[in-house]
């Protein structure tokens, strides 16, 4: 079931049974739901026959009804129709401002009281919307109530308002998107969780999981928290599983039989979660953690990283080699008497119409495009037409027709890279630009190795490679005569490309390949000695 509200009703007896042993539900709790939908959560709890005391809010009309029926003759059940993140009755069981506000924090008296006491609930369980639409006043006032956070993202919003209610030593346990654990727009929220609470577990598992349902995100998550002061945040070690097949294998994680091999298990120290670059969660092996954490100089240091152009309107102004190039039977040909070889942004001389190559796509490429597939149209009254239009984007212009190296937008499996000369590219194309030329084909080498491969994907395990994202990868250089030999060898394969005698081109990529992995390698090494990593991989 779903609706505006991206409200998802996602009745799996495996879930809600896993979240309320993992709630630890006790006699006489006050509890929480503050996105009730159809009660299956609550339902569970009452299974437990426990005596509790049960808040359920929902901003549904609907579902409101509906749960007003369903426990009209269950006293223990308290129903309300309310927007949860903005509820003047909830604002009175805890402090939420002080959370976001500007405070000195040593002296702040609120935050003596808030720290003592804490909220109102023993427990808080909850499904909450998922990016749900909001209109622009409801932004505007979300985003009074809740500064520098992501108000786009309403599901980050209610674990923020939930916790600030949870009594000291409360338990939260939450189905939410995993995206809170890496993605930049969160580093607010996964601050405030690190410091203020104890993170039990957290355990990550495919969206795909609820067949017929659309999430919009790939991967989903349950975390299970419990309120604390910051010293006893910080010191405290989070549970992170991720690899199941299936909800049935929730069960797992309370046997002491182990659990299967497919099953990857985390342990993080959130101390160290807290140091990482902008609280990040890293989940990967202790070597590659080490990189990450201890690279002193990351890839946006030595070049810039920028997305490209959009024309506001592609069917009118960009053109397709031929029906051949994949996603091009929408678009109409190019007249190879209109392709010119203009390189300003102002656009192409005296001519009434013209075209210019425009690199649209990588993902099929690897090093070097022998030909080009796309054009997109660059007379003058076209490109003025660029600058002025609201619906186009003229961004990073500057980097319009220069050298540097280019990766898809759209993440895959294995990442390509390919040099981009003398071309206008797409805003789906990454564009890397060293400072530095003589760096150029070394950096071009480093987006095509396994080891950047891997780093991107821990960096970032979502579907898109943002520059923001690609700015961070640990940038890590050999000795001059490595670097020298990596050059040699991508100017062999460009050259071997160019000659179509491509059968040259795999065994020194290759080669490549290891001295870059050994370049990488060497500074673990070289550091290793120094390194205390939590982080087991079990």
């Amino acid at each position: 079931m779903k609706d505006i509200l991206c409200a998802y009703y996602t009745n799996s007896s495996d879930i809600t049974s896993y979240m309320i042993r993992r709630l630890g539900v006790s006699r006489n709790d006050i509890i929480l739901e503050p996105s009730a939908g159809e009660g299956i959560l609550i339902d569970e709890i009452l299974k437990t026959g426990l005596s509790v005391q049960i808040d359920a809010l929902d901003i549904d009309g609907k579902a409101v009804s509906i749960l007003r029926k369903k426990y009209q003759e269950n006293s223990a059940v308290t129903v309300r129709e309310t927007d949860t993140l903005l509820d003047e009755r909830l604002d009175a069981f805890g402090v939420p401002e002080i959370w976001l506000k500007k405070t000195d924090a040593l002296v702040d008296e609120q935050l003596d009281y808030f720290g003592a006491t804490g909220g109102h609930y023993d427990r808080v369980i909850g499904n909450p919307p998922y990016g749900a639409w909001q209109d622009y006043k409801k932004r505007a006032l979300l985003k009074r109530r809740y500064p520098g956070q992501y108000v786009k993202e309403t599901y980050s919003l209610f674990l923020l308002r939930c916790i600030s209610v949870l009594k000291m030593g409360g338990r939260l346990s939450f189905i939410i998107p995993d995206t809170y654990m890496f993605l930049n727009l969160h580093a607010k929220l996964r601050e405030l969780l690190l410091t203020t609470t104890k993170i039990e577990e957290i355990i990550t598992f495919s969206s795909k999981f609820f067949p017929g349902v659309s999430f919009g995100y790939s991967n989903l998550s349950i975390i299970t928290l419990e309120r604390t002061g910051k010293e006893s945040a910080l010191n405290h070690t989070v549970r992170i599983v991720q690899g199941f097949q299936s909800t049935s294998e929730f069960a797992l994680l309370f046997e002491d039989s182990g659990l299967p091999a497919h099953l990857s298990t985390f342990l993080l120290r959130q101390a160290d979660i807290f140091d990482s670059e902008q609280h990040r969660f890293i989940l990967a092996d202790n070597d590659m953690t080490h990189v990450l954490k201890k690279a002193s100089v990351r890839l946006g240091d030595v070049a810039d990283v920028v997305t490209g152009f959009y024309t506001g309107d592609n069917r009118r102004f960009i053109r397709v080699l031929n029906d051949s190039v994949k996603g091009g039977k929408n678009y109409e040909k190019v007249d190879s008497s209109l392709i010119f070889s203009c390189t300003s942004l102002c656009g192409i001389d005296d001519a009434p119409e013209g075209y210019v190559p425009y690199v649209k796509s990588v993902s099929n490429t690897r090093y070097y495009r022998l030909y080009d597939e796309w054009f997109v149209r660059w007379d003058k009254d076209t490109v003025t037409h660029y600058s002025s239009n609201k619906k186009s984007r003229f961004q990073n212009s500057a980097f319009y027709f220069r050298t540097g190296v280019a990766i898809s937008m759209v993440k895959s499996s294995r990442m390509k890279a390919s040099l981009i000369e003398n071309r206008v590219f797409d805003q789906s194309v990454v564009g890397i630009f060293p400072k530095d030329d003589s760096k150029l084909y070394y950096v071009l080498a480093l987006m095509n190795s396994d080891v950047v491969n891997d780093l991107i994907h821990v960096i970032n395990p979502t579907a898109n490679n943002s520059a923001n994202y690609v700015k961070q990868i640990p940038y890590i250089e050999p000795e001059q005569k490595v670097m020298d030999l990596i050059k040699d060898k991508v100017r062999r394969i460009i050259e071997c490309i160019r000659e179509g005698i491509t059968d040259n081109c795999e065994p020194l990529h290759c080669e490549i390949n290891m001295l870059i992995k050994q370049a990488y390698t060497a500074h673990i090494n070289l550091n290793k000695h120094s390194v205390q990593n939590p982080i087991l991989v079990v």
